[in-house]
């Protein structure tokens, strides 16, 4: 069986790696207060070309077509702390290229179009409803009610993002283990918590979502967040160098506490190498020099040889649970 799997993913891997990862790319607006900005990402039967949005260079066809025949499994991806729905551009093409549709949102609070509560509780408070009214909107729009399967629904989150996957999953924050790791000067959330002024985020289970795949999740979950009792099918990647809120080996930490004695125990795949914002797209040359800290890496790191790889487990899961 173990070795059917290394087939499989060595098959994966290198179809990726052949693709120019393209997809039909749609826009969509999530109607509430506020609006959710939103992109759909399909399979498209024509080639991909090079599609420039602010910084990012994507390729995509826009508005292609949906190259699929009956309802299609999809996924809904959630960015991390200032991040959009164009962070994880590569990773979304590549899934609808294997067949899986996308959702990827702009969160309300702590994206980089709104970044003035990003620093505080209300914005990892809203995160969970973010997603939930997300899928609401899409499955409420008669177009893409007709092309995407309200049954086979999985999640894919990075940093904040993966936060967001593990409440969704049914795990309480302990918003006290960020304390350790603030920044100076502190944001207005570390603020709260050296005054003791802790929210206490209650699950918020959302039965609809099947799978996940989770990359350096936010450190905000503890021994006494019921990560034991998470029944999720999840896939957890963890950066060696961390950063950014995930100090190196929390997530191995984490992992520890998710349910064991059993043949499907969530696996962890350490990257080696890696620092946190590998998970990101590689970026364009404007964005690089807008913005160093999330496009750089450390020294002997390929971030643009990782990706594929990340992308064929992530393919592998959701084909398999979807």
């Amino acid at each position: 069986m173990k070795r059917c799997r290394s087939a499989l993913l060595a098959a994966l891997l290198a179809s990726i790696a052949m693709l120019a990862q393209g997809a039909g790319l749609h826009r969509f607006t999530v109607a509430g207060e506020p609006p959710l900005q939103a992109l759909l990402w399909t399979p498209c039967a024509q080639p991909p070309a090079l599609l420039k949005r602010g910084p990012f260079e994507v390729m995509a066809t826009e508005d292609c077509p949906v190259a699929a025949s009956g309802k299609l499994p999809w996924v809904v991806i959630s960015h991390g702390y200032g991040g959009s729905a164009l962070s994880h551009w590569n990773m979304a093409a590549a899934l609808a290229d294997g067949g899986i549709a996308v959702l990827s949102l702009n969160h309300s609070l702590d994206s980089a179009l709104n970044l003035a509560q990003g620093g505080s509780f209300a914005a990892l408070e809203a995160r969970p409803a973010d997603v939930r009214r997300a899928i609401d909107g899409v499955l409420a729009d008669s177009r893409w009610r007709a092309v995407l399967d309200a049954q086979r629904i999985g999640f894919l989150g990075f940093s904040r993002g993966a936060y967001t996957g593990l409440v969704l999953a049914g795990a309480r924050p302990d918003f006290a283990q960020l304390a350790g790791h603030c920044p100076e000067p502190p944001s207005p959330l570390c603020q709260a918590i050296a005054q003791g002024q802790i929210p206490a985020l209650k699950p918020q289970p959302e039965p609809r979502i099947k799978a996940m795949v989770l990359a350096d999740p936010l450190a905000a979950f503890g021994a006494s967040s019921g990560l034991e009792k998470l029944k999720l099918p999840l896939q957890l990647w963890a950066s060696e160098q961390g950063g950014d809120g995930v100090p190196a080996g929390s997530v191995q930490a984490l992992a520890a506490l998710l349910p064991a004695g059993k043949a499907d125990k969530p696996p962890l795949h350490a990257v080696a190498g890696a620092a946190h914002f590998a998970f990101l797209a590689p970026c364009s040359a404007q964005l690089a020099a807008a913005a160093p800290q999330i496009c750089s890496d450390p020294a002997g790191f390929d971030r643009r040889a990782f990706q594929p790889r990340w992308a064929a487990e992530a393919l592998a899961l959701f084909r398999q649970k979807l």
